[in-house]
This record gives C-alpha cells, structure tokens and sequence, in this order.
C-alpha cells in the first residue's frame, strides 16, 4: 500500500502496474490484494484488511461475513453484512454519517467512497455545514485505532493529515456538498437539509439548531438489549425500558451490534445510533438513544450576537428511530399494508413520484387503518412475488407511529420510521436518556417473496416469545359468536361437551362472564365473576371443563371502563380525560383507563394475577375496543402532556411483561376489536393476535394474505364461523371456511350443537387433518402462488406451505386454492409450486374434495350423489419437483367460494392408489 515511508517507490512500483492492467484488462491482483485503475486513469491503491479479514475473504466471502460489522479505519466506512446483504456508510469531513448502499452483497475489497461521487450541488443548495475537528492527534489515533477492520472496542476516525498522506488522488475529487445533497443516516434540522428531519429539539431558549457530527463507535458481539442500557457505558439510566424489541439470539455469534455515537458540538447533546445485524437473515434493527450530558459546558453558552442558551433540559419533539436515504429511478413503487375495522392490512401500492407518502396512526393504538409497515421495492405494478428488489421497514410498537417516504426535487427518497411527532414531546432533563422503539429493516433481491421470508423467520426466531418458538397452539372454540353476552355455567360445559367430541382441545370464555355484564354498557373493569351465571366462580367452571378433556382460557379487556361499574364510581379520576372538561368521547359505552398512573397499572396487574392465580386458565384474550380519545394525563405535570400517548403504551406494555413472567404457562392472544392492534410490539408479548373481526371467508383471503407479507401463519389468529356469516351476510361451504382458517392459528367461534350429524362428522375430520398439517403450515415457508391482483380474468387466492424437512414419510408441502370471483367461460391457469426440490419425486394427493360438478348440458352445478370431483383423477399422482414448479397443476373451480387442497409427500417407499 501506499504510506507514509517510501511512498514515492510505492507509487512508482503502481503507475507501472496500472500500466501493465491497462495493456491486460484494467486490473492487476497481486496477492491478496488489487490495484485498480480509478478514475482519470490514476491509480487506486488497494483497500487493506486485517489477516484475520483476508482469511475469511479466502474461506468464502458471504458466508464467512454474515452477521459481522466492518469497520475500515482508513476510508471511515461501516459495512453490516446480514446474511447476503450489505448496509454501508462513511464518516464523512464533515462529520456526517454519508449512507453509501444497502442491497445485495459485496466483499468488503472496494472503496465505496466513489459512490459520493454522484452528490451533485444544486443551485440553492447551501454548502456543507462546517462543525466537525478536522483534526485528531497522532497520539489520540493510536490510542482508539487499533488497525483492525473488525473491531471490539471504542474507536474514532483518523486525523485528516493522515487520510490525506495515504488517500488516492480520486478520493479528493469527492465534492463537499451540503446536507441537502447527501444521502444521510440521521438528519438533523436546519443546517441545509430539506427533506423530513430524523429528530427535532427544542433547548429551553427556544432554540431548536441540533447539527450531529460523529464522535466514535463501539462494535459489540450480540445484540444490545435495551433494558441492558442501565449502567453501560455509553450511558446511564434509572429507568429500564420496557419496550419490545429483537433478542439476539442464544449465542452472541448470531448478530452483531454496532452503536454510532454523535453529538451537538455545542451543547453536548448526544444521539447513540444503535444498528444490530443478524447473521441468518437480511435484517438490521435500528433505534436512537438520545442523552442530555449531566455536565454540560460551565455557565451558558453566549453567541457572537450576544443571546444566551441556557444549559438545562431539552425537549424531544420528534425521534425517528431509522432514517434511510435511496436512489431511486422511474419505476419504483412504495407498497402499505391499509384498511379499515373487518377489512385490515390490505396490500396498496403506489409510484414514487415527487412528494410525500405517509401511512401514520394517531388512534393511540397501531390500527385498523394502517400497519407499521413499509416497503420500497421495484417489483412491477403486477405485484410479482418473486421478482424486484425490496426494502422494507417494520416498527415494533403498538401505538401512534409514522412512516413517512419523501421524494426529492432529484429523485432521490428519504423513508422515516418512528413515533409519530403529531402526538410526541419528551421532557429531558440533564442526566437523563430517552431511547426510541426499534425498527427492523428487511432487504430481498428476491421480491416480495424474499421479504416475507425473512420477516417471518426473524419474528418467529427473535420477536416472538421464545417458549412458543415452533409449538402448535390448541384447537379452541370461543363462545363469542356461539353466546356473545349470554353464558352462564350450564351452556358455556354444554358447548365444551360437545366441541370435545369433535377434537377441539381448549374452550375460551369470551365477553359476559363478569361484573353485572349483560351487554356492552357495563362492569368493564371490574374484573371478578358474574355469580348469577356462575354461581361457583370460574374454578368450578375451569374444573368441569377441565374434566371433559380441554382447556381453558379467558377474555379480558384491562385497558378499558364502563361508567357503569364499581371501578369508575371508585375511581373516576383514573381515565384518560381532563377533568375540569364535561364533554367526552364514549367508544363501545366505555372510557379508556389511564396506563400512565402507576395505580391504573397496579390494579391491573392484582386483578389479572388474581384470574390466572385462582383457576386452572391456559390462555387469555387480550381485547381493546375503541381508540383514545381526550388524552390527558392527570398524574403528568402540563409541560410533559406531549409523553402520555407514549407513557400509555409502556404502561401497557409493562402489564404484558408482568403477565408473561409470572404465568409463562399462559398464551396470550391480544386483540383490538379484531386487527386494530396487529403490530410486531405486540407479537414480543403474545404469539398470536386476531386477525380482524370479520371471519367471512372471501373477506378473510385478503386480509390473511396481506397479513402474510409481514408476520408468520403462526401469528394469525383465525377461525371457523357459522354461516350465514355476522359479518357481512354471506354464504360460503364449511370446506372453505375449514381450508382459509387452517392458513392460521385455527379454531372455531360457532355452537356446535346447532349442527347438523353430517356436518359434524365433516367438521371432526377437518380437526383431524389440521393437527396433521399444522406443523407444516406454521413452522414452515408460506408462499403465495395466486392472488386476485395479479390474475387477468378469475380471481383466486393460492397458498402453499413446505416443511423444509427431511423426513422419508413426512409431509413436504400443503398447498390450497380459493375462486373469490367466477368468471364464466373462463379456465384457471396452471398453478406452479415453487420451493420444492426439482430433482426429488413427490405424490400429490388432494384432501376432502368436492362432491359437485357442473352439467355440461344445462350449465347447472350438481351434487354427485357423494362421488368425488378429483382434480388430479382418482389415482394419486407421483410427479417431479421440476415439473410441479415449471408447468404446475391443473385446477377446476366452478363457483364464488369454490375451493381445493392439496398435501405432497416424497414419493419414496409410497405406492398405491388413492382410496376414497
């Protein structure tokens, strides 16, 4: 390489190289290293890694950097490989955190500096903004560098003396442009960049001027916990967060986490950007810990102009937990998952054209309407699964977020995601940290396909409590649509008699059981049984329940009150309202309890633990069925009303925590007056939540499969429903509720003692079949093979889930298809299987099929007198991997609803027909 000492001879000994890669091809290796030609034909010396590195360069380049995080002294520049992706950024002269590229992977070799090349100043750009020591000691260098590419220690950059004796000519061509010009990490206010800020604070002068510029790094093997923030030393903090978040797995190989430190010069506010990367997935996680130094510089701060800042607290006004600049170019879509209550999580695209896109919730709860998820991706309009790149961000919290996409006048975008400022304001006085929510960042060359692939193994392996990782949730029947309000002891045995002759493993109580409940108007919060209808509370219902063979769970809805109950008439102050006012907002005949009072928390967590202590309960449904409304919290001083949107969710966030350590036995289904609170905050705390309120079928196909972009089968609570449906009226057969519930968690929420014999015997070998399949469905890889958006005339949904394992007699995949929308005249295409192995021979056999055809003669569908419709003939049918996923199977719908299904075995040691 080119140094400090004989420099001269070294650069000599490379113009003579470069000429010969000029003569050969342009680029010359020698060893383990490469000199290549730059640009304006000089030479690039080459990059230099540790031999650590160059040996896990020799032994396999991906593979060997998956999960680690590169730090180059030399050129300042952070890569974080996940499992075949690079995140990379710089530190740049000025001190911002430059973002260079986030996509496929490539090996660490090339200097990625060039790629600021393209940051071309507009007119009225204004310049850089000048605040960072351009000069770091030799002495200060050699104490925090200690010339390794990867690194476990604090460290800072080099001086710029040095970088500028060993730099190649091409580097100082690199433009200093302004804030508004870069691609940034995390952008502050007011120092030239245009576009939506990452933060924003206010000093108690009013002043709201916070420039960051790097200080030093820490890379850490694992993943940061943040309740681990207590005593580390980048900072100190009474208070333990209870927030959800990513582990990091059993084994600190399994990620690495790097913590960026950066700093207002001035006033010494610091910002820790906290990035952890994981080795077996294409994820990154990204959150913000802000810090008001306990000591600030001595007395105030006095301007050139002669105005004194003060040096006290700051207000946090707005707090991205991850900012990420793109290039983009014509094409480029932002994909959402929207909707409204029975109709949630509905995948919406849009180009990004100039502007700015925002999906946001200011409801005090994630909601019905939009998702805390994004994607930027360049998959065609037709929404091709497979094809495209994508990036997609997912926030893990429950309440008021934004994620907002901001074009530029250049085409390049920003994409912000975090809490959302509308609703925010922290109060930070000097000592104290404030650290935001965590946002996990999904990268797939593979399209959307890729992505949900990786959401779901990441949220299944490290999101999702960890005693439920790859277990089968019971077979349950709730009482809600069989009873609503009207159960009492007698009927809620009766029904569990009959649902354990059917195979149901587990009965829930729903809404009624307490208080004075006989409709919706009253005994919210209070939270003990109805006498009247259980005259021997719930331990002796648990224990007659208990007795047929089943399980039993429960439902609760603790952040809520009636006005008609004991709780409100004892306690009316606890409700998020400001009491001096009258007027309020009722939702549901209820008000919203204030999670922000220690004594609202307190009673919650002795009530609960008093259900789950005094019987037998395996399960609990966690509901909320309104939004907040009048938020103010009474126990909050004035200047700090901006913290109770926030403090509401760590006060629910906390009970959960309580609830999961103390009864681990139980398995907790949260719930928002259906998927009004499907979000990954959730999911830290309970395995599952329910889907949406409304279980039709041709309602629940969509809302499943947009639910599927983002979170695992094993996550959507779905059910079995009486038809005609409650919802929305209509019909559909009890095939196709059994199939579009099995893609789920699966139960049933009908009374099964209405039932006709026939449909019994049907409905019990449906159980049956789903205890054999759900292993497959739950644990394995989901693909979506058809849906309506990307058919040109019918319109069907096809799923399909392989099991990935390799057992001789195992089941291999699951595969079901749905006709939403008959199209007379018109066939289905072929449907291609896609993750199975081309070279391995499979049986394919269908399950439960129709017992209807349509009379070529008349037109008319007709029951065939119980001989079965197969799809595939009456043979099983033994084809290739190969063949399956290039030409696929044929598939004969005939109706709205219709519906068939699918189970593939490997073909070995398998004979046989098929017997019906």
């Amino acid at each position: 390489m080119i140094s400090d000492s004989g420099g001269c001879r070294n650069l000599v000994i490379f113009y003579f190289l470069g000429l010969l890669s000029l003569l050969q091809g342009g680029q010359v290796r020698t060893g383990s290293y490469s000199a290549v030609i730059g640009f304006h034909g000089r030479i690039r010396p080459p990059t230099t890694h540790s031999s650590a590195l160059r040996q896990r360069l020799r032994g396999g380049g991906e593979k060997e950097l998956a999960g680690k995080v590169l730090f180059d002294p030399k050129t300042r520049i952070f890569r974080l490989y996940s499992r075949s992706a690079l995140y990379a950024f710089r530190t740049d002269d000025s001190g911002d955190l430059e973002h260079l590229y986030w996509g496929s992977f490539v090996p660490p070799n090339d200097d990625l500096r060039y790629l600021a090349l393209s940051n071309v100043q507009l007119c009225f750009d204004p310049g850089p903004f000048n605040a960072y020591d351009t000069e770091v000691s030799d002495q200060d260098a050699a104490k925090h560098i200690r010339g390794t590419s990867f690194s476990e220690h604090f460290t800072r950059t080099p001086s710029f003396s040095d970088r500028l004796s060993t730099d190649s000519e091409w580097v100082h061509s690199i433009p200093s442009v302004g804030r508004n010009t870069k691609l940034l990490e995390y952008a502050d206010l007011g120092t030239g960049d245009y576009r939506p800020q990452s933060f924003s604070v206010v000093y108690d002068d009013g002043g709201n001027i916070c420039p960051l510029t790097y200080v030093s790094h820490e890379i850490i093997p694992g993943k940061l916990p943040m309740e681990s923030a207590k005593g580390k030393s980048l900072w100190s903090s009474e208070n333990v967060t209870l927030l959800p978040e990513l582990r990091g797995g059993n084994t600190k190989d399994q990620c690495t986490t790097l913590v960026v430190k950066m700093e207002d010069r001035l006033t010494k506010l610091e910002f820790h950007l906290i990035y952890t990367v994981y080795k077996e997935v294409n994820a990154i996680s990204r959150r913000v810990i802000v810090k008001n130094p306990s000591v600030r510089p001595s007395g105030n701060f006095v301007c050139k102009g002669g105005c004194i800042m003060s040096s006290g607290a700051v207000r946090l006004e707005k707090l991205m937990s991850a900012t990420v600049d793109f290039h983009t170019m014509s094409g480029w879509n932002f994909i959402t998952l929207s909707g409204s209550w029975a109709n949630e999580r509905h995948m919406k695209l849009q180009k990004l054209i100039q502007g700015k896109f925002v999906v946001e919730s200011l409801r005090g709860a994630s909601s019905h309407q939009h998702n805390p998820f994004c994607a930027v991706t360049t998959t065609p309009e037709s929404l091709v699964e497979t094809v495209g790149e994508v990036w997609a961000f997912s926030f893990i919290y429950s309440g008021n977020f934004k994620i907002e996409a901001d074009v530029s006048e250049t085409g390049r975008a920003r994409v912000n995601a975090g809490i959302n400022p509308s609703t925010f304001s922290w109060h930070l006085p000097p000592g104290d940290s404030f650290e935001s929510p965590e946002c996990v960042m999904i990268y797939s060359n593979s399209g959307l396909e890729g992505m949900s692939h990786s959401f779901h193994d990441l949220y299944r392996k490290y999101l999702i409590p960890e005693r439920f990782f790859g277990t089968v949730p019971p077979v349950l029947l709730n009482t809600w649509e069989a009873m609503y309000f009207n159960v009492n002891h007698e009927k809620v045995v009766e029904l569990a008699r009959a649902a354990s002759e059917l195979g149901v493993e587990m009965i829930v109580l729903d809404d009624g059981w307490f208080g004075e409940r006989e409709d919706a108007t009253s005994s919210l919060g209070d939270w003990f049984e109805d006498r009247r209808k259980f005259p021997g509370g719930l331990p002796a219902l648990v224990k007659d329940v208990n007795a047929l063979g089943l399980k039993f769970g429960i439902w609760v809805e603790p952040e809520m009150v009636n006005v008609k109950s004991k709780l409100y008439k004892e306690h009316p102050s606890w409700t998020l309202n400001q009491h001096g006012r009258k007027s309020r907002c009722e939702g549901r005949n209820q008000l919203v309890l204030d999670f922000t009072c220690e004594d609202v928390c307190s009673y919650v967590i002795s009530k609960l633990g008093e259900l789950l202590s005094g019987s037998n309960i395996e399960y609990m449904k966690w509901d909320m069925n309104r939004h907040l409304t009048e938020v103010y919290g009474n126990t909050r001083a004035p200047d700090k009303q901006g913290e109770v949107f926030h403090r509401y969710m760590i006060g629910v966030y906390k009970v959960l925590k309580y609830l999961n350590e103390k009864f681990p036995h139980v398995r907790i289904e949260t719930c928002s007056g259906g998927g009004g609170r499907f979000d990954p905050g959730m999911l830290f705390f309970s395995p599952q939540i329910w889907a949406s309120d409304n279980t039709d079928v041709f309602s629940r196909m969509a809302i499943q499969h947009g639910t599927s972009l983002v979170y695992p089968l094993q996550s959507i609570g779905s059910h079995m429903t009486a038809v005609p449906n409650h919802q929305t009226q209509r019909l559909s057969t009890l095939k196709a509720r059994f199939l579009v519930s099995t893609f789920g968690t699966f139960g049933l929420e009908l009374d099964v003692r209405t039932l006709s014999e026939s449909d019994k015997y049907e409905l019990s070998r449906y159980i049956a079949k789903y205890k054999e399949l759900a292993p497959v469905i739950l644990s394995g890889r989901f693909y979506r093979l058809w849906s309506p958006c990307r058919m040109r005339d019918q319109q069907a949904y096809a799923w399909m889930c392989t099991s990935g394992g390799s057992a001789e007699h195992g089941i291999s995949a699951v595969v079901a298809v749905f006709l939403t929308k008959m199209e007379p005249g018109h066939h289905l295409p072929r449907l291609r299987l896609r993750g199975l192995e081309e070279d391995e021979n499979y049986v394919i056999e269908e399950i439960f099929p129709n017992r209807a055809k349509r009379n070529p003669s008349t037109g008319q569908i007709e029951l065939t007198g119980g001989a079965p419709q197969w799809q595939l003939g009456n043979q099983k049918v033994h084809m290739s991997g190969a063949t399956l996923m290039s030409i696929g199977l044929p598939i004969r719908l005939s109706f709205d609803g219709d519906c068939c299904a699918f189970v593939l075995t490997r073909a070995r040691g398998v004979s046989g027909s098929r017997q019906v």
